[in-house]
């Protein structure tokens, strides 16, 4: 019997491997993707009772994904007393995998260079109120070294998507920002955002040590999609829902996914988000590493407005829902949002968010037909103010850490960790010692100060085994060590 279980385990694993190397044709509408399914979970209108809602949030808080009917259900309760106890669960279920930490990562925008017509966005084809810029080499680096200046350790690189994506350019910046030195301080975490890709592209990432690759569906609502989406690269829909399969078939461990709420259905994308968190995890044993939950913001000059408006309330109920229903996931907030709004939703089950950079030596969009700039991306937002805020209005420990890509800790490894709730033990100790060498060497004396007080109180509240592994790590910072982990 037992030669038999061994046998039928061995034959599974080599199923899975010969699953991945079957390459996905992103022409092909996916077979895992079930809109009907959606439509009909909709079709519920009632909130459910004290005892389904009670049973839906104990199984979130045992760490189990949601189906589409729960998901459905949590999504109908309106009333004030119901949403609260979502979003507190929401926050617990966040404690329980990665602690109490709020991890702060910047964009870096290099090329707005696209060959796509989004209707939405400033980068597209036909927009004659921007300039185009591929950043050269000197500008990535100035402005890698501005992002360290100020505590940065993880960047996300944005790029548009041409026809024939520039791979080369992409690992070039890759290279030189995991290069970038202050003395002190430099880059130990580059993530992605340059759309789907071929198979052979994705390759091309990995061999300069990309991190996570962000594939941001937008919205899973097809009609929605190709309404906003209506040429190049970006308009092939099927291709997008295709990407994440491309992406993990080439060898890439770690996809992130991201949803433009408002683009379409709040409601009708969350259930797309289960269904493609569900058939990732089968297909591969891991799913998206992390989901951007975005507002949509239309750029100034832009041909449409948004579809579906998401209300503050609304905003923070998807972000809740969204941990509950994909608990292993981190969610990923931005500081484009008002600051009360991201800080409510940092209480809510995020556990990253995304700052505004100020290293873009370009400038900010200017709504003037004769001030052309390369990339406007709508904010100014130091990282000390964005800390200052945290500590003193979310209560959350700011983190730094980079340790997971240090440490090659990836896909399934990682997802492991995750479900083990051992992440939580490495994120505690690991996050402290990051924030203090963010507050030793870049806060503003007045952030050291708050900052030291809240990481005392957080050390109050570790385990006795967080505890001792936080203060080694804190008294080799101190001691002037830097990038210390456990």
């Amino acid at each position: 019997m037992k030669r038999r279980i061994v046998i039928a385990i061995i034959l599974l694993k080599l199923l899975k491997i010969i699953a991945r190397k079957v390459p996905m044709s992103v022409d092909a509408q996916p077979r895992w993707f079930d809109a009907q399914a959606i439509g009909t979970a909709l079709e519920r209108e009632t909130a459910p009772d004290a005892a389904e809602l009670r049973d839906i949030l104990n199984k979130s808080l045992e760490l189990q994904p949601l189906t589409l009917a729960e998901t459905v259900a949590l999504i109908r309760v309106q009333d004030g007393v119901g949403v609260g106890r979502i979003m507190a669960a929401a926050d617990e279920v966040k404690q329980q995998v990665y602690g109490d930490r709020i991890v702060l990562s910047a964009p870096l925008h290099i090329s707005n260079h696209c060959g796509s017509e989004c209707l939405y966005c400033a980068n597209r084809k036909s927009n004659k109120a921007v300039e185009r810029k591929y950043m050269t080499s000197p500008e990535m680096r100035e402005a890698a070294l501005k992002l360290i200046r100020q505590g940065h350790k993880r960047i996300f690189l944005v790029s548009g998507q041409l026809p024939n994506a520039d791979i080369e350019y992409l690992a070039e910046a890759i290279s030189i920002l995991y290069t970038a030195f202050d003395g002190v301080g430099e880059v130990h975490s580059v993530n992605v955002n340059v759309g789907a890709l071929e198979s052979h592209e994705y390759a091309a990432l990995l061999e300069s040590y990309v991190g996570t690759v962000l594939i941001y569906q937008d919205t899973y609502h097809e009609a929605s999609y190709r309404a906003a989406h209506i040429s190049g690269p970006k308009s092939d829909y099927y291709a997008r829902l295709n990407a994440a399969d491309v992406a993990f078939q080439a060898g890439v461990p770690d996809v992130g996914g991201g949803l433009m709420l408002g683009l379409g259905p709040w409601q009708y994308d969350l259930l797309g988000i289960v269904q493609h968190q569900a058939h990732l995890l089968r297909a591969y044993d891991t799913g998206c590493r992390t989901l951007s939950l975005h507002r949509m913001r239309c750029a100034p000059g832009s041909n449409m407005q948004t579809p579906y408006p998401v209300s503050d309330a609304d905003y923070l109920r998807c972000v809740a829902i969204a941990r509950l229903a994909v608990p292993y996931a981190g969610i990923i907030l931005t500081t484009k949002e008002p600051a009360g709004l991201w800080r409510d939703g940092c209480s809510a089950g995020a556990s990253q968010l995304l700052t505004g950079s100020v290293a873009n030596p370009y400038g900010n969009w200017i709504d003037n037909p004769e001030h052309k700039v390369p990339f406007p991306i709508g904010e100014d937002c130091h990282v000390d103010e964005v800390v200052r805020f945290l500590l003193e209005e979310a209560r959350h420990l700011p983190s730094f850490c980079a340790a997971c890509p240090r440490l090659g800790r990836t896909g399934e490894e990682f997802l492991s960790m995750v479900r083990e709730c051992g992440m939580k033990n490495q994120c505690g100790p690991n996050s402290a010692a990051s924030f203090l060498e963010f507050l030793l060497h870049y806060a503003t004396p007045y952030t050291r100060m708050i900052g030291e007080q809240l990481l005392a109180e957080k050390m109050e509240r570790m385990t006795t085994g967080e505890l001792g592994a936080a203060k080694r790590l804190l008294t080799k910072v101190r001691a002037g060590r830097i990038d210390e982990f456990i």
